[in-house]
């Protein structure tokens, strides 16, 4: 008998219900799910009133729910266990835990900092933070921009003086709109 693709994800989702460890996966597992949805995604729709398309749509849900499912049990077991390899993780679940791995790093190196009284790391790490805008006085006038931040600033005038997005302020000081000694941090964050 030919195993379905929602039969074998199935069957995927278990296994690693029923292990403590992450189970290794095929990398190209979600990818996968979502090709066989592409496939059927046409026959389903939520609104038409046929059988093909009521087997086809509830197809796609069951898939999709058992995808998410999948990525969180996998996702979980990575944020308990601070020594689970991430090669062991499909590209999609890396891109997800990235941000955890240097969370945890940042974690360690302030908490280090702490118990070894290096001030200075921490001032730097607050800084970081900090220094995200600044101020900044135009020599000319200009447009408004949209910030790195999506904001929009402006349009400007001459000596006005403006909290801009540090990237944006050290463009336009590079080509002479704003001026240099002006980049400053912000006294608080925005």
């Amino acid at each position: 008998m030919i195993e379905t693709p929602a039969e074998k994800f199935y069957r995927l989702l278990e296994d690693e219900n029923a292990s403590k460890e992450l189970v290794k996966i095929p990398g190209d597992t979600y990818n996968r799910i979502a090709s066989h949805i592409k496939t059927i995604r046409s026959e389903s729709s939520e609104n038409e009133r046929n059988a093909n398309s009521a087997i086809s749509y509830a197809e796609r849900k069951i898939l999709y729910e058992m995808a998410k499912r999948l990525m969180q049990l996998r996702i979980d077991k990575f944020k308990r266990d601070p020594d689970i390899d991430p090669a062991n993780l499909t590209l999609e679940e890396r891109y997800i835990v990235e941000p955890l791995i240097v969370s945890r790093k940042r974690f360690d190196r302030v908490a280090e900092s702490i118990f070894n009284g290096h001030v200075a790391e921490l001032e730097h790490a607050s800084n970081a933070v900090k220094q995200k805008y600044v101020y900044a006085r135009f020599l000319q006038p200009y447009s408004a921009i949209t910030g790195s931040d999506m904001g929009v600033y402006g349009p400007f005038l001459p000596e006005d003086v403006a909290v801009l997005p540090i990237e944006n302020a050290k463009n336009l000081a590079k080509i002479g709109i704003i001026a240099k000694n002006w980049i400053e941090p912000e006294d608080q964050q925005r």
